[in-house]
């Protein structure tokens, strides 16, 4: 064999009906994964990996060779008996002798003969090669590339050529040494001469290059030493009836080379991948079809996927295993094809659609995520309806993940009930879906239509939870899908608190769209000049009424339009990437103030709102631990509440980011609970301290038996968990009396205090008690 030589493709037309490609994303993707599948095979950019491929199948369908081939090797052994680095032309006139003595039926030499040496020696061969004309074959290479950069034929002397045949010794070595090729003719001498494999094979049809079956065990080929052949003493067995290969071996040849997955075997002589050639073209010439039915398959399957909203991962596996496997029963029918190709094209396609449905879709509940439908175009002929699962987080708390998947696929057929086939989102507790636009007292009918549909109980294997629900209704036609889908469910929160049944949020004006786009810059700007501070909530501990920390929040008075709702500041925050700024912001200040309580209370705990995002920053606990020692504040007086204003998708950097937060010493609390996707699982997961139930439940635990079981049912969770409840929004006696007999551990809210400086917080402390 020699090293590969540079071989073109030439792309055959594809032509036929074309395959209607789905719109959006999902056909970028399928346009990109075709596209780079068709440069690969182009190319033949991923042979190495189609070769390593082929070697796997060929290692998996290991068989011993047909031993109908002996290789006589010209090994050191044989060299060190007849002293020399190559044995004369007489001694190859012997051997020759010898072997068709001992019943050869044809001889080999993977040799050119190409120059002359003593004239008495070469006439001894020339001889020999006479007496046995049509039985002899000696080597030629063709278009040998020199080191000078020119180009030769390798050819037998003119001495040997009339009397001998000449196969040509011409092979490809692949990148890596990972496959090789042969062809089946050759152009020699100005005639097509067969290939040492073919000669072997006896094919007399065929053209083109094939791949040897390395299934074939090359160790099985019977092998003898040019010297034991020579002598010829007890192996008339071994060369009776076969043909015979005469090839060099000794460490001065350079005819050696890997054989693919026989990496320990270092490299073998060229003669065995000759061998093995010949074997495998005596069950036929290998038909080679190429990449391109491999990657018409594939471009099925992906355009398939790709109008598939939600990909089957069953489905996705199955035709990654035809990959796979039709190879290996293509290989026992003698049909080589490359899948590489199409692999590249379906490993992307496949990769980037389970992506795309998993940011796009609700696990496999059919719900689109917020996220999606907030991308979308404005819609100015629809309203936007918003319902609110109050009690979500407590149902979800006691069923499994598939369980939940359950619960909200009924809930979305009863949406779809109503208004067939609409595309709803869902985001934390929330439905959010369109509607075609409709007179209101219309949609306020729609909306009290939903309401009493879901006041049944859903019923979930052995569970069958009472849904509490609250909706919102958006008429703002003219503003971004961002803010219609907010605006609804900051109304279904809205209804909620307020313990109505729905909402409808109100028009926006212009000039408030575009505060919106400014508000954080403008943010920027007031904390530089000092207008924004932070205000401290006490919090207080329900069996003693003392206080024994305080929540720090945001306040910002813009100098037009007063008190800016911190809420409003930190969603746009978040939907910006930018919690950043505002949580370093609270966090120095909250703690630069703290340091006053602590000193007349060391048990004092401040409380520091952290947004999800800040979770996945892995250097956030490293600001936190640098404020902490900034301000000379210990850790085990800070707690930092999580709120889930934010999504968390990679719990993998979060629970690091989490674990770090603990072994700094800080406390972690789980703020708004009842209002998130919080199932007891994640509960769980999470390192907290505390838990504080929200306060839309708390606050209507007197009109409602329902918050009040809510928050009752709340307390015993969290306790199990063995993890202190902190009730928010605590407004009257009534309810710090029942939060009381419930158990609950801590309270804030107006009936204690409103938000107050530090300086009027501190006062307090040295009281002992919590009421205003």
């Amino acid at each position: 064999m020699r090293p590969a030589r540079a071989v073109t493709h030439r792309l055959a037309p594809w032509r036929g009906k074309r395959a209607a490609l789905p719109p959006g994303k999902r056909g970028r993707i399928v346009v990109w994964a075709i596209g780079l599948g068709l440069v690969a095979g182009a190319i033949d950019l991923p042979l190495p990996a189609e070769d390593a491929f082929r070697a796997l199948r060929a290692t998996v369908k290991m068989h011993p060779a047909d031993g109908e081939v002996l290789v006589v090797l010209l090994d050191d052994k044989s060299l060190n008996a007849i002293g020399g680095n190559e044995p004369s032309r007489g001694q190859d006139a012997q051997l020759l002798e010898r072997l068709f003595a001992m019943g050869a039926n044809r001889v080999f030499f993977d040799r050119v003969y190409a120059d002359p040496t003593d004239l008495h020696e070469d006439r001894k061969l020339v001889a020999a090669f006479e007496r046995h004309r049509g039985k002899v074959f000696v080597g030629a290479l063709p278009q040998i590339l020199q080191n000078d950069g020119s180009v030769v034929d390798l050819l037998p002397h003119p001495r040997f050529r009339s009397s001998v045949e000449i196969v040509s010794l011409e092979g490809q070595e692949a990148p890596f040494g990972l496959s090789a090729s042969f062809p089946v003719k050759t152009s020699i001498l100005g005639a097509k001469r067969r290939s040492l494999s073919a000669e072997l094979a006896r094919l007399e049809e065929g053209e083109g290059f094939y791949r040897p079956d390395f299934a074939i065990d090359y160790a099985t080929i019977p092998t003898i030493s040019y010297i034991d052949a020579l002598n010829g003493d007890g192996f008339r067995d071994a060369v009776d009836g076969r043909d015979v290969v005469v090839a060099p071996s000794s460490h001065t040849s350079n005819d050696f080379h890997p054989m693919p997955y026989r990496w320990a075997v270092k490299k073998v002589p060229g003669v065995y991948f000759h061998v093995l050639g010949a074997e495998t073209l005596k069950r036929g010439l290998p038909t080679n079809f190429g990449w391109l039915p491999i990657f018409f398959f594939a471009c099925v399957i992906v355009v398939a996927q790709a109008r598939i909203k939600r990909p089957s991962t069953r489905y996705t596996l199955l035709a990654g295993a035809s990959f796979l496997v039709a190879p290996f029963v293509l290989d026992g029918v003698n049909i080589s094809v490359d899948v590489m190709p199409g692999v590249i094209c379906f490993l992307i396609a496949s990769i980037r659609l389970q992506r795309l449905a998993r940011n796009t879709y609700y696990g496999a509940t059919g719900l689109q995520r917020i996220e999606t439908m907030h991308e979308s175009k404005m819609i100015a002929a629809k309203d936007v309806f918003a319902l609110k699962i109050r009690n979500f987080a407590i149902i979800s708390a006691s069923l499994t993940p598939l369980q939940v998947e359950q619960l909200l696929q009924k809930a979305l057929l009863m949406l779809r009930a109503t208004n067939p086939d609409p595309q709803v989102a869902f985001h934390k507790d929330t439905f959010v879906w369109t509607r075609p636009k409709s007179m209101l007292t219309d949609a306020q009918g729609h909306l009290k239509g939903l309401h009493a549909i879901f006041r049944t109980s859903i019923t979930i294997g052995a569970h069958a939870p009472d849904v509490a629900t609250s909706l919102g209704l958006d008429r703002s036609y003219e503003a971004s899908m961002r803010e219609r889908t907010q605006n609804a469910i900051q109304s279904a929160e809205d209804a909620a608190r307020a313990g109505e049944i729905f909402r409808v949020s109100e028009t926006q004006i212009p000039e408030d769209r575009n505060w919106h786009l400014q508000i954080l810059s403008e943010l920027e700007h007031a904390i530089l000049n000092g207008e924004v501070e932070v205000a401290f909530q006490p919090k207080v501990s329900l069996s003693t009424l003392a206080i024994v920390g305080a929540e720090a929040l945001l306040r910002w008075t813009h100098p037009t339009r007063g008190p800016i709702n911190p809420a409003e500041i930190i969603a746009i925050a978040e939907a910006h990437s930018r919690m950043d700024k505002i949580t370093n912001f609270v966090l120095n200040r909250a703690l630069s103030q703290t340091r006053l309580a602590i000193a007349r209370d060391p048990s004092f705990m401040i409380a520091i709102n952290i947004s999800a995002l800040d979770l996945h920053d892995p250097l956030f606990p490293f600001v936190v631990e640098q404020n902490l020692a900034a301000h000379r504040i210990p850790a085990s007086n800070i707690v930092l509440e999580i709120t889930e204003t934010a999504q968390i998708y990679d719990e993998g950097s979060v629970a690091l980011t989490l674990s770090a937060l603990k072994k700094i010493g800080v406390q972690l609390s789980i703020d708004d609970f009842g209002t998130g996707h919080a199932t007891l699982e994640h509960l769980r997961r999470i390192p907290a301290d505390e838990v504080k139930i929200d306060q839309s439940f708390v606050m209507g635990m007197e009109a409602s038996d329902e918050n009040w079981m809510l928050v009752k049912t709340s307390i015993e969770m969290i306790h199990s968990l063995g993890r202190r409840a902190v009730a928010e929004g605590v407004e009257n006696q009534t309810i710090m009396t029942m939060l009381r007999e419930m158990g609950c551990d801590e309270a804030q809210g107006y009936h204690f205090s409103k938000p107050i400086t530090m300086q009027a917080l501190v006062p307090k402390l040295s009281w002992g008690a919590a009421a205003a």
